[in-house]
């Protein structure tokens, strides 16, 4: 089935009214933040996510949601150091 976004987004728009910058960047930070959260579990095979990384990416996304930084980008350097740090820990 192919999602017409276009049309999608004016059926919520009428339903739910127009969107605003905050929400947009809130759904934006939200989608980064689970593709990060699902890579490391893709990457590291665990669900769920070890805590440490997990609050690490929450963490980076919390303090997204009131900048401009990409979302995808920084969260997935954060996923990224997490993860080295947990495969550091757990082979010490």
């Amino acid at each position: 089935m192919t999602i017409d976004r276009a049309h999608l987004y004016a059926v919520i728009e009428d339903l739910a009214g127009p969107t605003n910058a905050a929400g947009d960047r809130a759904a934006a930070v939200l989608h980064a933040q689970i593709a990060a959260l699902a890579w490391v579990r893709d990457t590291i095979g665990a669900y769920p996510v070890p805590a440490p990384i997990a609050a690490a990416i929450t963490t980076a996304a919390e303090q997204l949601r009131s900048d401009q930084r990409d979302p995808i980008d920084v969260l997935t350097r954060v996923a990224l150091d997490a993860v080295a740090r947990h495969r550091t820990t757990a082979a010490a």
